[in-house]
């Protein structure tokens, strides 16, 4: 029998998680639903055995992203991975298409066009122990997200890494904790979500103008937390990580970034990504 591809659907995300699980990844069923209905999946199969699946963003006309591309061990070796992403692609023309590798998956990577531009860091601790003291920048305020500021917050995430995700923004002011910093003339310089994903908690996206308010946001997240497992993905070029190392957030894996495409760059004096939503999402 040959491969055959098909769209992914809700009906998928059992045998999606029971990959995940054999490979030892955190996701949870939760995840993988989050992941499902804000993507565009494909699965393949074979005389009706699932041999893997991959899961694409659309983020606005000229960006998108790729994850949770898994393989199942038993049919390793057969150009599966390579024909889920061939598929994925198809359905983003003309886009920037971002990725974060494994050292297992960098060689289809580069075949199918994409290029090493850094690599994220992956902080975590099974149980928090340093809560920080939510230092506040002078002149800003602390509040909570409503979903009037989504759409200005879909601007200032675009700004940090060039994707338009007014769903992703919508979903996280409605469904998890999201704060955000503004000065006296009410301008936002930063914000970031808290969510429920894998073991306990992760912080993120995490965007902000600067340093000091991007560690202000993560403060404001952690209170609460203490003894909690906390994870934060950060990009590899950011400040960011040195300062979670002092929190007891060690680093435990660094993927590699790829794009096909053009990377995106900040205008300076605008906003930073210093946190991904999720490694696959980004």
């Amino acid at each position: 029998m040959s491969i055959t591809l098909r769209a992914m659907t809700a009906d998928d995300i059992e045998q999606g998680f029971a990959m995940t699980q054999h490979l030892k990844w955190p996701h949870r069923r939760e995840d993988w639903l989050q992941a499902q209905q804000l993507g565009e999946g494909v699965v393949a199969e074979e005389d009706g055995a699932y041999l893997g699946s991959a899961i694409g963003w659309r983020w606005g006309e000229q960006s998108a992203t790729i994850g949770l591309v898994i393989v199942n061990d038993q049919f390793q070796g057969r150009g599966v991975g390579k024909q889920l992403m061939l598929a994925l692609l198809e359905k983003f023309p003309g886009c920037n298409v971002r990725l974060h590798a494994t050292e297992m998956g960098k060689g289809l990577y580069a075949k199918l066009g994409f290029n090493v531009t850094g690599h994220i860091q992956q902080h975590q601790t099974r149980a928090l122990a340093a809560v920080p003291q939510v230092a506040i920048p002078t002149g800003l305020t602390l509040r909570n997200a409503t979903p009037a500021d989504a759409d200005l917050l879909t601007e200032l995430d675009h700004q940090a890494h060039g994707m338009w995700r007014p769903r992703l923004l919508n979903h996280l002011i409605a469904n998890s904790q999201t704060v955000l910093l503004q000065d006296a003339q009410q301008r936002i310089l930063g914000f970031a979500s808290l969510r429920r994903f894998g073991h306990g908690w992760a912080i993120g996206p995490v965007i902000a103008q600067n340093l000091p308010v991007a560690q202000a946001l993560v403060a404001a997240l952690m209170q609460g937390l203490g003894g909690e497992f906390v994870r934060i993905d950060t990009d590899g070029a950011q400040p960011l990580a040195a300062w979670l190392e002092t929190l007891g957030l060690a680093q435990v894996d660094a993927p590699t970034t790829m794009i096909r495409g053009t990377p995106w760059s900040p205008q300076a004096g605008e906003m930073q990504a210093f946190g991904l939503m999720t490694q696959a999402m980004a």
